[in-house]
């Protein structure tokens, strides 16, 4: 401890000796000119005397019972009563081992506190600043993986009321005309309110903005206008509204992902339309057989695939079926899948039969990238007799349902995939169908999944299949869908081609 200086004024700090009981033994002029006191009164003064109220509180309740115990005190805050008004300071005292004096030194407080206040605003900045780019983090990222318009919108509602902070949302949808019109809210309490007209008037409209106790931000793209998302501010307490700088950047973002979840849906209709065209089968009218036919369209993306089925006479009394899968998603796979059901189409004729035909298609699709490594299951239903003859390129094996028994899988006629190089001679099977007895083709989508093995899949469907004996066609096939469907949230296409020959029996009229 410095021992006090009186001859020192400059000092800059107080320094003190200290009798425990408090009284002021010595004290150098900071000190003393600090609390406007003459070095005349040392000796009578106390240091309780020249502390605030709380102070001295803390001094009789705490610290000097501290200080006789303990023999010292560290930086402990104090305010001193200075002419001016209030001092805080920092006191120190040790009192060695024994006796009754301490050394004390008293420092202001108020630089220390400047500083401590300084770093406090930057980490509540800092703390703001996290908080808004978190936030606009997990507004975007949302934005990114909406595919359609209805994503897009949930998106922006779930941001305004989730990250952003606010109560209630609405998203506000601009027409052709630019005009605002259809909307979708989220918490909305309140009956409809009109469009948020201070957004559409402010100068500077790519920025949110207050608008009539909300906040809204423009969906916009370049100079065009889609939207307005529009935020009721939260009602607790203390709670802080959102920030108009992120609601801004997100409104921004937004208008970047409708216009992108615009043109998506548009590709997606054409695909669609393109495919929808080219699965539009007309099974030709015999009572002898039975057929339907279902597509399931993947739910893990909106676009099409290359699944594919067909039905067609190859000569009178002769039923091709084929269910295919071409490699791939989107337009080129549906243009592809479109392509090889025609050469299926063309190649198939009298006498060809199903090994052939995938030979032939081997030679197609050196002509057609898009077609390399399609699989197939091709089958020719005499429907006469009930004989089938068939062939799996790369695909999964038929399922064979009698009328009296269980399904089965049917392992004959495999090979390769279509247009696989060193592809030979290539494999076909027979089987005949008995009155009533149905045949299944069906695309991989339907049993493979990726936390389950192939087997336990294929295992699955034909219990599946199974079950569904005695239903009408079209209803067991929406049965077998439904029930290998059900659990799987991120699926691809899947089609179903189910036929029943009747022998000519029952003058059942097909079904589709």
């Amino acid at each position: 401890m410095i021992p006090p200086r009186p001859d020192r004024p400059d000092y800059p700090c107080g320094l003190l000796t200290l009798d425990l009981d408090g009284t002021v033994v010595e004290a150098n002029r900071t000190f003393l000119e600090w609390v406007g006191r003459d070095a005349t009164e040392l000796g009578r003064l106390r240091l309780q005397e020249v502390l605030s109220v709380g102070a001295r509180i803390f001094w009789e309740t705490h610290l000097s019972p501290l200080l006789h115990v303990e023999r010292r005190l560290d930086e402990v805050a104090l305010e001193l009563r200075v002419p001016a008004g209030r001092l805080p300071v920092l006191l120190s005292a040790d009192a060695g081992q024994e006796g009754r004096l301490a050394r004390a030194a008293v420092t202001s407080a108020s630089e220390r506190l400047r500083y401590e206040r300084e770093v406090q605003a930057a980490r509540a900045a800092a703390e703001h600043s996290a908080a808004r780019v978190a936030a606009l983090q997990a507004a975007t990222a949302a934005l990114s993986d909406a595919l359609g318009l209805d994503a897009v919108v949930a998106a922006l509602l779930d941001a305004a009321t989730g990250p952003l902070g606010g109560a209630a949302a609405t998203v506000w949808m601009a027409g052709p005309d630019g005009a605002l019109g259809t909307r979708t809210s989220r918490g909305e309490q309140d009956p409809p309110r009109p469009s948020p007209r201070a957004v559409l008037s402010a100068s500077e409209a790519r920025e949110a903005c207050p608008d009539d106790g909300r906040l809204g931000g423009g969906l916009h793209v370049h100079a065009a206008l889609r939207g307005v998302l529009s935020v009721a501010p939260p009602t607790d307490a203390g709670a802080e509204p959102p920030d108009l700088g992120v609601l801004g950047a997100v409104g921004r973002q937004g208008g970047l992902a409708l216009d992108r979840a615009r043109l998506y849906e548009h590709t997606a209709g054409v695909a669609r339309e393109l495919q929808h065209s080219l699965l539009a089968v007309d099974p030709p009218v015999d009572p002898r057989y039975g057929v339907s036919a279902i597509y399931r369209p993947g739910v893990e993306m909106l676009e099409v695939g290359g699944d594919w089925y067909d039905a067609f006479l190859v000569e009178p009394g002769l039923l091709a079926l084929v269910v295919g899968d071409v490699v791939g998603r989107g337009l080129g796979a549906a243009s592809a899948m479109g392509q090889l059901r025609s050469a299926v189409r063309a190649v198939a004729g009298p006498g060809v039969g199903p090994a052939r035909l995938l030979q032939r298609l081997d030679r197609f699709v050196d002509q057609v990238e898009a077609a390399a490594l399609s699989t197939l299951a091709y089958a020719e239903l005499d429907l006469a007799t009930g004989a089938v003859r068939y062939a799996c390129a790369g695909h999964p094996p038929p399922v064979l349902l009698p009328a009296p028994g269980v399904g089965k899988l049917v392992w004959g006629g495999r090979s390769t995939p279509v247009g696989t190089y060193g592809q030979g001679e290539r494999e076909e099977a027979e089987l005949r169908l008995g009155d009533g007895d149905r045949l299944l083709l069906y695309t991989d989508g339907l049993v493979e999944r990726r936390d389950r093995a192939l087997d336990d899949g294929l295992a699955a469907l034909a219990a599946t299949v199974a079950a569904t004996g005695g239903q009408p066609l079209a209803r067991a096939v929406r049965t077998i869908a439904d029930g290998m469907l059900h659990d799987e949230q991120g699926r691809d296409d899947v089609c179903l081609l189910l036929v029943e020959w009747v022998g000519g029996t029952s003058g059942l009229v097909p079904t589709r």
